[in-house]
């Protein structure tokens, strides 16, 4: 950064259901280095490698751009993949119903069908929508426009939407912010269950010990991997 190394000797790995907390100081390269797993910031060295197909989704703390649109609204766009898949399982079943031999196509319709059902199926609306009840939010409120909303209610917001779009791979910077204690438990709930990777900084302490699963230690551009909660790190 500004012609500086910020990291270099960074090195993990990530596995469907890992929760990887990152410790640092403040400039260590923590939000750099989710912005980098995100694809929002350049790789000048290295490799970095995602499988295939997997969806990346990055919550920090910019506010919302589209301040016209409802909450509901701009939560449900956090989920365009599933609402383009039902639409692509649309057009194949009516292909099929039209060439009903064409063994490549079943073999399309399979395939975004397997997709579909492993990111929440046709039960995938309400799903996205949970994120935002979980976090506080009141039926009757969907349909305010965010610049109706405070600066925390958009953080809130925000991360509903990172939820909402069912990621493989989950970056949270400092998600525990503008929380309550029934939103931070229906979380820490929330993220313990959830099918897919996860990368984390906040400073919440008590958090971090309830979520996490491995520590990524970030000091002088160099890092240092502990498998296990926060306070096997922390002694």
């Amino acid at each position: 950064m500004a012609g500086s190394p910020l990291l270099r000797g960074v090195s993990f790995k990530l596995e469907r259901g890992d929760r990887m907390t990152l410790s640092g100081r403040n400039g260590s390269g923590k939000t750099t280095l989710l912005r980098m797993l995100a694809g929002q910031a350049s790789i000048d060295g290295g490799d970095l490698s995602i499988e295939k197909g997997a969806r990346v989704t990055l919550h920090d703390q910019r506010p919302p751009r589209e301040r016209e649109l409802s909450v509901r609204d701009y939560v449900m766009a956090g989920a365009g993949d599933m609402a383009a898949l039902e639409q692509e399982l649309g057009a194949l079943e009516q292909q099929m119903g039209e060439r009903p031999d064409d063994g490549a196509l079943l073999n399309r319709y399979s395939r975004a069908q397997d997709r579909f059902e492993h990111a929440g199926g046709w039960d995938w609306r309400r799903r996205a929508l949970e994120p935002l009840h979980g976090l506080g939010f009141r039926d009757e409120q969907l349909d305010r426009r965010l610049d109706t909303f405070s600066g925390g209610e958009l953080t809130r917001a925000s991360l509903a939407r990172a939820l909402a779009g069912a990621p493989d791979l989950l970056l949270l910077d400092e998600p525990t912010n503008h929380l309550d204690i029934d939103s931070l438990e229906w979380l820490e709930k929330y993220l313990s269950e959830l099918d897919a990777a996860v990368v984390l900084v906040a400073h919440d302490r008590w958090f971090l010990e309830a979520v996490g699963t491995s520590v990524l230690e970030l000091e002088a551009g160099k890092a240092r991997f502990f498998s296990g909660p926060w306070h096997a790190w922390r002694k």
